[in-house]
């Protein structure tokens, strides 16, 4: 009794900008490649089909989901072969970016010694511009997982016309390295006297409480006590 003839379909997809094809016999051999027309990839998926049947009597069909299903197939092959990627890689911004945004960070209070830190200017590399956007990386937070760096991107018009932006994860940021904004406790120093015209009323206070001008000698115990600690917070 004669055999069944052997059954052989091909097929095609789209695999980016070209055409993929693929041709194979049922449970037999297969035959693919990459195409720039979807004629091109007919052609060769029909010739590749014929030559699959290698002068027998076959009956040939049409089935383009096999190609899908075999550049499934090609490309998980490919990405399990790229090594995995570490949570934090990128842990620097890039070497060579075309500019920089800028951020204020805040200023805060340090918890371990309850002392005030002032903000300072952050910098943020540009990756790339367009007529409409602006790319850049931004550090991630603490808290959150992946690379140390992330992208985003800002409306350049709206950067350009007032030369800031709003920005959900920093509030603000600037074409040109902005002024610092002058903090509460920085503007408290800047009224402070210094510490030598400090310590040059605290002296005359003492005087002034002493006994031998009206003073009593409780008075002139506490301003003498506040003179001599003054005099121990200025550096030598």
């Amino acid at each position: 009794m004669a055999s069944d003839p052997p059954l052989i379909m091909w097929g095609r997809c789209r695999s980016g900008r070209r055409w993929f094809w693929t041709a194979r016999e049922y449970d037999g051999d297969q035959a693919h490649g990459w195409a720039d027309t979807r004629d091109e990839a007919a052609r060769r998926a029909n010739a590749a089909a014929v030559k699959l049947a290698a002068g027998r009597y076959a009956n040939i069909e049409i089935l383009h989901g096999i190609a899908d299903e075999h550049l499934k197939v090609l490309n998980a092959a490919k990405r399990a072969t790229r090594p995995p990627k570490s949570a934090h890689t990128d842990t620097q911004p890039p070497p060579n970016p075309v500019g920089y945004l800028y951020g204020i960070e805040p200023g805060r209070w340090a918890l371990d010694d309850r002392t005030w830190i002032d903000g300072k200017v952050v910098n943020f590399p540009i990756t790339k511009k367009t007529a409409r956007r602006i790319y850049y990386l931004r550090p991630r937070y603490l808290f959150m997982t992946g690379p140390d760096w992330e992208p985003g991107y800002v409306d350049r018009q709206e950067l350009e016309r007032h030369g800031h932006v709003r920005v959900p994860h920093w509030f603000m940021l600037f074409g040109e390295p902005p002024e610092l904004p002058e903090t509460y406790l920085a503007r408290l120093r800047r009224h402070e006297p210094g510490p030598a015209q400090d310590l040059k009323a605290l002296k005359a206070a003492m005087a002034d409480a002493h006994p031998d001008r009206g003073g009593s000698s409780e008075a002139f115990i506490a301003a003498r006590q506040r003179y001599v600690q003054a005099r121990q917070r200025i550096p030598a």
